[in-house]
């Protein structure tokens, strides 16, 4: 496998943070749109993912393999498999990563056993349970959305039925093959996985692109060609963007000014930072809350609002149990 698979976590966000929780669940559509309905070949280290694609005609990349879904179908894809897609824009789907890390014994042993198995592809027919499992994919959706007492054991409780479940079909499923040797992470994919290490902690100062590289142990010539080769961008390109999305935290959930936000997230000049966060905005249309975007876009906020933002900073902060929906 050429060194140009890149090894990340959430395709797209190995730069946003860890989670606390085993399992991320996303819609196709949310993660397949960003990226023009296409997710480039890419594999995972140290998650594990179940694809469930409602709608026919997906073409998929599974390790060596290449085929068309003709209809409903599931996918198994465990850690160090490489896989790509091309969906049709009317996608309806749901994936879900398991954090290998952080969950039980008897769930590890299931997905270790799918991946001496190479996966698995599970079209509807083949797959007595896959309504059950498409039920479940959605209770783990719900699941993530609730804050409250209980919210572990659900996630965990969840988490181990879809795999019995998965696995009970899995004497009817498509083999994948075993995973070759040399899918193992190339030195390459870990001084890239060095580097985003090291732009999530340091991302906020002022530190130079020499600097990374003496820090991962390569020169800034080779950080250039190995970012570019690996993650498809430029260190700068990597640095800024990782910038960009925490000073969109912070826009939408605290009341800092725009010069303060510049600052925290590590820009130098708001002035300048701030067309960086338009363009930003502009790709992400519809996915930030209105008064968010206006705040990006230079926009005064309606006195309305302004007069409950207000109000809002002159009461003292209240401390308790707040109801959890």
């Amino acid at each position: 496998m050429p060194d140009t698979v890149p090894t990340y976590e959430l395709y797209g966000e190995y730069l946003a943070g860890t989670r606390a929780d085993p399992v991320h669940h996303e819609t196709i559509v949310e993660r397949s749109m960003k990226h023009d309905w296409n997710i480039r070949l890419h594999r995972h280290s140290r998650l594990a993912q179940v694809f469930l694609f409602q709608t026919p005609g997906v073409f998929t990349r599974l390790g060596d393999m290449d085929f068309r879904s003709a209809g409903p179908v599931i996918l198994v894809v465990p850690p160090g498999l490489a896989h790509g897609f091309r969906f049709p824009p009317d996608i309806e789907g749901d994936v879900i990563s398991l954090r290998l890390a952080l969950l039980d014994d008897d769930n590890i042993a299931r997905i270790r056993r799918f991946a001496d198995a190479g996966g698995a592809v599970l079209p509807e027919p083949d797959a007595p349970h896959f309504a059950v499992i498409d039920m479940l994919m959605g209770q783990l959706r719900e699941a993530l959305r609730n804050f409250g007492t209980g919210r572990a054991v659900l996630l965990e409780t969840l988490i181990r039925l879809m795999l019995i479940y998965l696995e009970s079909d899995r004497s009817e499923a498509r083999p994948l093959g075993t995973l070759p040797a040399r899918q193992e992470q190339t030195l390459h994919e870990k001084q890239a996985q060095a580097f985003c290490a090291a732009v999530e902690e340091h991302f906020a100062s002022a530190m130079t692109l020499g600097a990374y590289a003496r820090e991962i142990g390569v020169s800034t010539a080779h950080l250039n060609r190995l970012c570019r080769r690996i993650l498809g961008a430029t260190p700068n390109s990597v640095i800024r963007q990782r910038r960009l999305v925490e000073a969109k935290h912070l826009l939408e959930f605290t009341r800092h000014s725009m010069a303060d936000i510049a600052a925290r997230a590590g820009f130098a000049d708001a002035k300048l930072f701030q067309p960086h966060l338009q363009v930003r905005h502009r790709a992400d249309a519809g996915h930030v809350p209105e008064a968010t975007g206006q705040r990006i876009a230079g926009v005064p906020l309606p006195s309305a609002v302004r007069g409950r933002q207000m109000a809002a900073a002159a009461r003292p902060p209240q401390f308790g149990v707040a109801n959890q929906t």
